[in-house]
């Protein structure tokens, strides 16, 4: 690496001012030091028309000057979040077209209302680190040096000094951090009081629209039902009340456009934090909490599903179930015991999304179809919960099979809860109930045959040594909000496609996690590009679940 001072890289660019686009390349392994920060261009594009370059910015701690605990432990997740918000506006501020192609482009992704660790910003031994895509300025391929000096120079200086002016913002970093460690807080709570989820009194469950994650206008405020409400105070001082739920099987009814698919999505996204002001900031669920829904046409490897479906026409194998397009009644059957490998903690289902012949079946249905393979969910439901421990949370409104079997029944009248479990009791009748049987485990042994893995917008597109060309879509499973993570689930994906060694599903989601904890972006990428999002383990297993040529072997 060789340092240079402003005014050598000002000289640089006049040098090569008009010249061919490759002469950015003297740029590369070139150190700036800025007094204040040094940066470097970790990859530089070929071409003013080809995806951005990337410089990565370090700002040394005593020049940022933000208070050391904010860099520490469970602290460094919200303050950089933060920051990555601020980078975002001041990327956008200084941001123009003066060119060909990117030619002067300068910035990040969104951040989405959730508190994430992105790759836009980190914190290496308290020195704040900053990336951001830069589109190298040029005309007709010819290098447009003044821009380049105002970009790499004016421009980055900008940004820099708006990033150190936050030591005077101090407080209002710190209640962006305070109402991250509330709802942390609230999460551990949870698991020490046997509860599924809490929504605070207050909340704004539903949305501008479906193309907006901005709170609702004028939308009726969440209130908890009193059986289900308890005070909780917060390490902030704060005392809120709100309906918690308790582990066990809980079904939410009530009629059409009343707040049950908007109540079971808040669920869904409380497994993230939110900001301040999106509504949701109090809205907490247990963090292996997934939406499960019927998916036809998906790949399924290996999966026992025979407490569910037996005795195919078609004579396949329910023990060892596989297929490359599986109806929606499979699936859903495979997601299931899939879930439950995964160790799942919370399970949400709604009928509205669901393989409706797996979930129940009525008794006349029973009686004109003699035949029949499928075992419904509500005859097992209650045997299932109790030998996983698994919470169960069902939207219902077509049929009340799963009211006789749940421990808790809430009423959605619009929007607001209203619990009926005692009234429910009354019409409650004994059934016939079947034993779930616990799916065999499996092993991951690797991707057979995967050449190359990308992510394009919401989709991992995967290309095979036989020909095969591969989609999967993630814009419908519900623990993915951002395009970072699907981007950085396919770098994982990846780095496990020839595995040293074969794991077991838990095992797998364990070391996923522990190099996340451990190396950051960096155990998968490098050099690490800005527009990365966490993930975690149990969303890359969900991924493998569905690729083509994922080997999965059961276990003996």
């Amino acid at each position: 690496m060789i340092r240079i001072g402003i005014s050598e890289l000002k000289e640089l660019l006049r040098k090569i001012d008009g010249k061919r686009y490759s002469m950015y390349k003297k740029l590369r392994n070139l150190v700036i030091n800025y007094d204040v920060a040094k940066a470097i261009l970790t990859k530089i594009q070929g071409d003013p028309h080809a995806p951005p370059s990337i410089m990565e910015i370090t700002i040394p701690s005593k020049v940022h000057k933000l208070p050391n605990k904010f860099l520490r432990g469970e602290f460094q997740t919200p303050l950089t979040d933060y920051i990555a918000r601020v980078l975002y506006r001041v990327t956008r501020k200084y941001s123009r077209k003066c060119g060909s192609g990117y030619s002067c482009y300068i910035g990040i992704p969104k951040p989405g209302p959730w508190i994430l660790k992105r790759s836009c910003v980190g914190v290496k031994n308290g020195d704040i680190v900053l990336r951001m895509y830069i589109g190298l300025p040029a005309r007709n391929r010819r290098v447009l040096g003044n821009k380049a000096s105002e970009l790499l120079i004016k421009h980055t200086l900008g940004i820099v000094d708006t990033i150190i002016e936050l030591r005077s913002k101090v407080g209002e970093i710190e209640k962006h951090i305070e109402c991250y460690i509330d709802q942390e807080y609230l999460r551990q709570w949870l698991y020490r009081n046997n509860y599924m989820f809490f929504i605070a009194d207050r909340s704004i469950l539903p949305r501008e629209s479906s193309l907006s994650e901005k709170p609702m206008k004028n939308a009726i405020l969440f209130k908890s039902p009193r059986p289900l409400r308890v005070i909780v105070r917060l390490p902030s001082g704060k005392q809120i009340t709100g309906m918690a739920m308790p582990m066990g099987i809980a079904v939410i009814t009530g009629g059409g456009y009343h707040g049950k698919t908007t109540l079971l999505k808040a669920i869904q996204n409380g497994i993230y934090n939110h900001v301040k002001g999106d509504g949701r900031e109090y809205i907490v669920s247990r963090k292996y909490t997934v939406i499960i829904r019927a998916e036809d046409g998906r790949i399924v490897s290996n999966v026992d599903i025979s407490s569910f479906i037996n005795n195919l026409p078609t004579g396949e194998d329910t023990l060892k179930y596989s297929s490359l397009n599986s109806s929606g009644s499979t699936s859903m059957a495979a997601s299931i015991n899939e879930a439950i490998e995964a160790n799942a903690e919370v399970i949400l289902m709604d009928e509205d999304t669901s393989a409706t012949n797996l979930l129940f079946k009525d008794e006349v249905m029973s009686k004109v179809i003699a035949k029949e393979p499928i075992k419904p969910l509500h005859l097992q439901i209650r045997d299932l919960a109790n030998k996983t421990k698994i919470g169960i949370v069902i939207v219902t409104s077509a049929s009340s099979s799963f009211l006789d079997v749940a421990d808790r029944i809430i009423l959605m009248e619009n929007y607001i809860p209203r619990d009926i479990t005692t009234d429910i009791r009354k019409y409650a009748a004994p059934k016939s109930e079947l034993p779930y049987k616990s799916p065999r485990s499996r092993v991951f042994h690797g991707i057979r045959g995967l050449r190359k893995i990308r992510a394009k917008d919401y989709r991992i597109v995967t290309e095979y040594s036989d020909g095969i060309r591969f989609e999967l879509d993630l814009a419908y499973y519900s623990r993915i909000v951002e395009k970072g993570q699907v981007k950085f689930i396919a770098y994982i994906v990846k780095k496990l496609a020839n595995l040293e060694r074969p794991m077991s599903i838990p095992k797998l989601i364990n070391y996923v996690n522990e190099l996340i904890s451990n190396k950051g972006f960096s155990a998968f990428i490098h050099p690490i590009p800005p527009d990365l999002t966490t993930v975690d383990g149990f969303d890359v297993v969900w991924v493998l679940n569905r690729l083509y040529n994922a080997v999965f072997i059961q276990s003996k």
